[in-house]
């Protein structure tokens, strides 16, 4: 294989994994208990503040007594016809490949004598289209309880976001008052947070971490140059069954010069296969490189790879800029500074030229 420098280029999302745990209950709250931040019990779900569009709080008191303790006062509705485009909105949005149900979106919701005379709630599950709760206000709280029942309210993996409407307002400077907004639903964890390869040399260094695994058997890494025929690189056993974090790890020894896709695949104990969409890796074979491994180095040996630099002259320097004088041993591809003593423990500098550049590296030495 040819000496290479390896740049890669990760491209694409990961498919979700299958479901591998329980499902995790979710609510969103958003209290206005002096700001318009939103809290999730998810870790897997954020959910954002609360923002305004073409309205605003009432400057003198943004957040007066609400339904329960403060609530938040919105002003500089437009009076007559009622165009839905003003509004407060708020969104949630699952992490990694997490997937979001939701059931039910409640709040509290009542306005001054003036305020808006009608509330609407719409969604970006259909694109604001269609109200999804719309019901006449008063000067007394009233909660709405809205079910989310439609399909796009379920096993969703993107963003969900919702618009609270105010209408027909007697003045402009009326208010309307929301507090405790409240999303519940459930979670399906997320199983795989990453996925990803990284230049070592000619060797590429693939790592994944999950969260949960239930009854899997072994993970399969595969490589392919055209997407249309894969082969194996190596598997690496599973965890079986946890809710914990684990990180995995494995080696491709034989990069191909160009784009290698690669792609994770995993097995169960049932022999159920999922497979994951491919992350790319662009080989270039233009320049030098050069890296030291494995780190901390040995006192007696530090061991380079050196791709497209096997005439490079290696020098070893100590933090003061001292040079260790030793013994560079050559392997196509490879090389070995053997120190005329054995090193210290600490921090020394590598420096490597070749014809085209000059590299430094720092070299930990345990």
């Amino acid at each position: 294989m040819n000496r290479l420098r390896t740049i890669f280029l990760i491209l694409g999302w990961l498919a979700p994994l299958p479901t591998l745990a329980q499902t995790a209950p979710f609510t969103g709250i958003w209290s206005f208990e002096g700001d318009d931040n939103g809290s999730s019990t998810n870790t897997f779900i954020n959910v954002s503040s609360v923002s305004y569009k073409d309205v605003n709080k009432f400057g003198a008191n943004p957040y007066t007594t609400g339904y329960v303790n403060l609530g938040v006062n919105i002003q500089n509705w437009l009076t007559g016809a009622c165009t839905n485009s003003e509004y407060a909105e708020f969104s949630v949005q699952p992490t990694g490949t997490a997937r979001l149900t939701l059931n039910v979106l409640s709040f509290a919701f009542s306005r001054t004598a003036q305020g808006p005379q009608q509330v609407s709630v719409r969604s970006s599950a259909d694109g604001f289209g269609a109200d999804i709760f719309s019901q006449s206000t008063s000067e007394n709280y009233q909660v709405a309880t809205i079910s989310l029942s439609s399909p796009a309210f379920t096993d969703q993996s993107g963003s969900i976001t919702f618009r609270i409407y105010g209408c027909n307002p007697m003045a402009g400077g009326g208010l309307l008052k929301l507090d405790e907004i409240q999303l519940s639903g459930s979670s399906l964890p997320v199983t795989l947070l990453s996925f990803t390869a990284k230049p070592d040399g000619n060797r590429v260094q693939l790592a994944w971490t999950t969260t949960a695994e239930q009854n899997a058997d072994r993970f399969i890494v595969e490589r392919s140059t055209d997407l249309t025929e894969f082969i194996p690189v190596g598997e690496v056993p599973a965890k079986g069954t946890t809710d914990q974090r684990q990180d995995y790890g494995l080696t491709d020894p034989n990069p191909t010069p160009g784009t290698n896709y690669y792609r994770l695949k995993q097995r169960d104990l049932d022999g159920t296969t999922t497979l994951f969409k491919p992350v790319s890796a662009i080989i270039r074979t233009d320049e030098p490189a050069i890296s030291v491994y494995p780190s901390p180095a040995d006192a007696d040996r530090i061991h380079l790879r050196l791709w497209n630099a096997d005439g490079a002259t290696v020098r070893l320097l100590n933090v003061l800029g001292q040079t260790i004088h030793g013994q560079l041993d050559r392997t196509p591809g490879e090389a070995d500074f053997r120190p005329a003593q054995p090193l210290a423990a600490g921090l020394y500098v590598l420096e490597v030229l070749t014809e085209r550049k000059r590299q430094v590296l720092r070299v930990l030495v345990k």
